[in-house]
Order: C-alpha cells, then structure tokens, then sequence
C-alpha cells in the first residue's frame, strides 16, 4: 500500500507543468519589460529587468510600444535588435533609453551596429551603449557601475558600428540610449540598433579513464558481491551454491 501511494504522488508531481522561463520572442520594449526579473532567455542567457529610463532633457520620449526589440544567436553569441520605424523633422528630438541584464555565458566581448536610418539637413540619428561588467549602473542607467564598464558609440554615416572586449564576466548591465534628432531644421528616420554579445568557449573537464589498479580493484570487489550474494541464497535454502 505504502508503494502504491509513492508512485502516485510521483505521478501527481510529474503532472505539474514547470514554470521554465520563457523564450525570448520578437515583441516591444512595453512587452519585454512585462518580464521583470524572470526576463527570457536566448540559448542558455537570460535575459531581465528591462525598464525604460527618463532619457535626456529636451528630448522627447517615445513610447515602449513603439520601440520594437527581436532576438537572435546563440548562448554564446546572442543579439538584441532593436527597432524604431518613427521620424523627427524640425526641432523635434525622439529618445528611447532603457536598460537591461544579461547573464548566463562568461561574456567577453560587446558591439553595436546602427542601420536604416535616414537624415536630411542637420538631421542625425546616434545610439550610446553604456555596459557595466558584472555589476549595475544607477537609477539613471549610466553612473554608479563600481565594476569595469565601458562604451560604444554610434553615428549614422559616420560611424555605424563599434566594439569592446574585457576579461570574462558572468553578466551585463547595458543600457541603450537611442537618439533620432531633426537638428532644428533637418529630418531624421529612425532605424535598427543590434547589440551582440561574445562569450568564451565553455571549458569541459576531461574525464579521466580508470587505471589498471582502478579496474583490478573494482573486479576483486565484484567477485566478492556475487560470493556474498550466494552466500546469503544457499543460507536461505535456495539452491544457488555452487
């Protein structure tokens, strides 16, 4: 009786669907920062805590929903890609800054590529990607990192891509500060900013094959189970002593 309610409280567990933390999918800045602290993964990285920051005085903050964000890669190559369709002409300057952790792989390395965006007059469309390595940034999501951090810059037409390497780090703090300006005068479209991450090759230990007192070892103790073992049937009067 007791071996029938072990299994069917086995079976009673197994039932229970695991709350497993989601993959990440393409959705917007307002849908990733629904994830909170559980975030989603890509591979074997986490990512969480997306949240929005106030951004830059004078400019004028976009909304989460309009900021679209899609993942690629790998566990030890994985990629934010980060959209905005919208455009500024005149005075007018948009911003989306946010920030966010990424963890799992011992990451070595960071880039930053700015694409398919348009200007005109004194329009300029620029990222900044501030990264805190293995540590956090403050509530304003560029001071307080206490560990090694860096930066990488973006200007559309001028220098579109940028990168750093470091010594491996368990996670990142990034924050993303995406600027599409009109200049006053100009236009300015926004575009595609895609973070990507490298990460060192994970280490795998070698396991090591038994030696020759290893194995003679282990057949003098085989030999003495199955002697036992007859042993203890021919005391019970079944026949098995040979």
């Amino acid at each position: 009786m007791r071996r029938i309610s072990l299994l069917f409280l086995v079976a009673l567990f197994a039932a229970i669907p695991a709350f497993a933390t989601p993959t990440c999918a393409s959705g917007t800045l307002a849908s990733y920062e629904a994830l909170g602290a559980g975030g989603c993964t890509i591979g074997g990285d986490t990512v969480y805590d997306v949240t929005s920051l106030p951004g830059t005085f004078g400019n004028t903050e976009l909304a989460s929903s309009a900021v679209s964000i899609a993942v690629a890669g790998s566990s030890t190559a994985p990629e934010l890609i980060i959209s905005v369709t919208e455009g500024a002409s005149g005075s007018t300057s948009l911003e989306t800054m946010f920030t966010y952790d990424i963890t799992g792989a011992q990451f070595n390395g960071i880039s930053t590529v700015l694409s398919d965006s348009e200007e005109a007059g004194n329009g300029a469309v620029t990222n900044i990607v501030n990264f805190c390595e293995g540590g956090s940034f403050g509530p304003d999501g560029v001071d307080g990192c206490t560990q090694p951090n860096g930066g990488l810059l973006t200007l559309d037409s001028i220098q579109n891509s940028d990168s750093s390497t470091f010594g491996a780090v368990g996670s990142l703090n990034v924050t993303n500060d995406f600027v599409i300006d009109a200049g006053g005068d100009g236009d300015a479209d926004g575009g595609t900013v895609t973070n990507s991450f490298t990460a060192a090759p994970a280490v795998t230990a070698a396991t090591p094959e038994p030696g020759s007192a290893e194995l003679l070892g282990l057949g003098l103790a085989l030999v003495g189970a199955v002697r036992g073992l007859r042993a203890r049937m021919g005391h019970r009067g079944l026949g098995w002593v040979r």
